[in-house]
């Protein structure tokens, strides 16, 4: 297989879609989901050279229980959307099988840049070509709307489906209604849904601590008398009181891309590298200092849940 990916993308933030690219170079899909829903994460090392020196920052979706949990959850109501539409596996397309989120919201927008690999033109005499060619088609679900907060629904007219794109990080983005369509989804972030579907929280009920001492306090535990039971409850009383060590909110920090690389080039050594992982092979890369030479080497490809 093919694993070099060269880009040239001007200063400023540029989507990635490795994938895509890898199905581009090899004239072969890749898909980033199993046919049961777990998605695959791709092990890259990458290697930027800005014209002049600047800053590298990488982003990604979180390698998460939710996230890795969404993709399941997703993959099996979108087989049970087509079901109840009568659609069974063969119908769904050759290359439709599996799910094609976009990153984040701003990853749908018209004016985002896209990055696209380049290779040499075949005669060597107009330098390097885009490679643009395929068609790599975002995952689309359609329900009956339910949602009816954002827009009041007019009782003369007819919203019978409403159709939308899916993004993996940040919140549901709402949008107005036509005639035709309810409209209330335009894009559907599939962290922020997960944690909406899920309603509950589960909370570690260990630490895994170890405790030591020269008076073996691990073994008092069992054997104390009724005259610590006043402070065991007051202890008691505050870990029931306690809140989870993350945040729980439905529109909070789970939703959010997460940092896997930031850096800076310098005049004297304007060529950086490092390594990342990428879930589902999308990231979100930022750089400044003018337009940079961006080489992505893709080392292997395995389940987000084996890199844990």
């Amino acid at each position: 297989m093919e694993n070099n990916l060269f880009y040239v993308m001007p200063t400023g933030t540029n989507y990635f879609n490795f994938a895509f690219d890898l199905s581009r170079v090899n004239s072969k899909n890749e898909e980033i989901t199993t046919r049961d829903g777990h998605v695959y994460g791709y092990m890259a090392e990458f290697t930027v050279t800005a014209s002049d020196a600047g800053t590298v920052l990488l982003s990604t979706a979180p390698n998460s229980w939710r996230m890795r949990n969404s993709f399941r959850k997703f993959h099996a109501y979108r087989d049970i959307m087509f079901k109840n539409a009568g659609v069974d596996a063969k119908e769904m397309g050759k290359y439709g099988r599996t799910m094609r989120p976009l990153l984040d919201y701003n990853h749908l927008a018209s004016g985002a840049n896209t990055a696209d690999p380049i290779t040499n033109e075949s005669d060597n005499t107009s330098g390097v070509k885009i490679i643009d060619g395929g068609e790599w088609t975002y995952t689309r679900l359609a329900v009956t709307p339910t949602y009816t907060d954002a827009v009041p629904i007019d009782p003369t007219e007819n919203y019978w489906a409403d159709s939308f794109n899916l993004h993996i990080c940040e919140e549901n983005n709402v949008a107005g209604a036509t005639e035709d369509q309810s409209g209330f989804y335009k894009s559907v972030g599939m962290i922020h849904s997960y944690n909406i579907d899920r309603q509950d929280v589960v909370t570690p009920t260990s630490t895994g601590e170890t405790i030591e001492g020269p008076s073996n306090p691990l073994a008092q535990l069992i054997s104390s008398g009724n005259q610590a039971v006043g402070e065991v409850i007051d202890i008691t009383e505050d870990q029931e009181l306690e809140a989870p060590p993350y945040d729980v909110e439905s529109i909070g920090d789970s939703i959010l891309t997460t940092v896997k690389h930031f850096g800076a080039s310098t005049a004297e050594w304007p060529s950086y590298r490092f390594s990342a992982f990428i879930p589902a092979g999308l990231a979100r890369l930022t750089v400044t200092g003018g337009t940079a030479n961006i080489n992505v080497r893709i080392v292997g490809k395995v389940l987000c849940k084996e890199m844990a």
